[in-house]
């Protein structure tokens, strides 16, 4: 697998991009927009997964296609849940790589080509991620936030790296195809954290030399939760949510779905 992500040719699909999305009209068409101008060589999918949608998520992802050429494929997942919505679209990707990506990101025209160059510069690399910044968290906590979070999320990363449970987000990772097929993809059982979960299997599986942290792979998120919530409950719910999952092996509880436009 690694051999071919090295030899690739541009008339095969190296590249996949993994979105779930369950209603986000309101934030898809700038996602889709931001993969179909990557610059970057390589042939790259988008894959889309419509987790129980009852909006016009398929629409507007189709016309957004139309109008800037993106290779998209449209798959579905009736049960919801983000964890079988990542996986459905992983399992439905063509590409050697596997990028896992969210419906209300929005990625640099760079962020396909340095998850390439990652995996081409080190063959032993299984997985690679960078961090996640997000915008327009309204109010005082957001104008700290803005310039206090790149700080706090590097000194977080450092510290899972050195516990060995890397801070790995579900919009702004990568995997080889054989890795994810190998740890039998994301656990479906999971509300929550399944990019996590999925890292430190990759992590046992392959050791923690394989997995690549490249802090200037930057990617923007909305920061719809934290308003919808407000800055310090969403920081505590997912403090304990988390805790709950890796810790106590307990159900975190209903995931609540925010479903506003970013």
């Amino acid at each position: 697998m690694l051999q071919s992500i090295i030899d690739n040719k541009n008339d095969k699909i190296l590249v996949s991009v993994a979105i779930p999305a369950y209603n986000e009209e309101d934030c898809i068409a700038d996602c889709l927009r931001s993969i179909a101008r990557q610059q970057t060589s390589v042939a790259v999918e988008a894959v889309v997964c419509l987790n129980a949608c009852t909006d016009h998520t398929a629409h507007v992802a189709i016309k957004v296609a139309e109008e800037e050429g993106l290779n998209l494929k449209l798959v579905h997942e009736h049960v919801k849940g983000i964890a079988r919505a990542r996986q459905r679209a992983f399992q439905e990707a063509s590409g050697d790589i596997i990028v896992s990506a969210d419906a209300d990101s929005q990625y640099p025209t760079d962020w396909i080509g340095r998850i390439v160059i990652a995996f081409r510069r080190t063959p032993q690399t299984a997985l690679v991620y960078g961090p996640v910044y997000f915008t327009r968290i309204r109010g005082l906590a957001g104008a700290v936030m803005r310039y206090a979070y790149p700080v706090i999320d590097l000194v977080i990363t450092q510290f899972d790296r050195i516990t060995k449970h890397p801070n790995v987000r579900g919009p702004n990772f990568a995997v080889d195809r054989q890795t994810f097929e190998q740890v039998k993809g994301f656990n479906v059982a999971l509300r929550a954290f399944e990019d996590n979960d999925l890292a430190w299997r990759v992590a046992k599986l392959r050791g923690q030399h394989a997995l690549h942290y490249d802090r200037h792979l930057v990617v923007h998120s909305s920061a719809r939760r934290y308003n919808y919530y407000g800055l310090w409950k969403a920081v505590s719910y997912y403090t304990v949510s988390y805790f709950k999952t890796f810790f106590l092996k307990k159900d975190m509880g209903k995931f609540q779905d925010v479903r506003i436009s970013p």
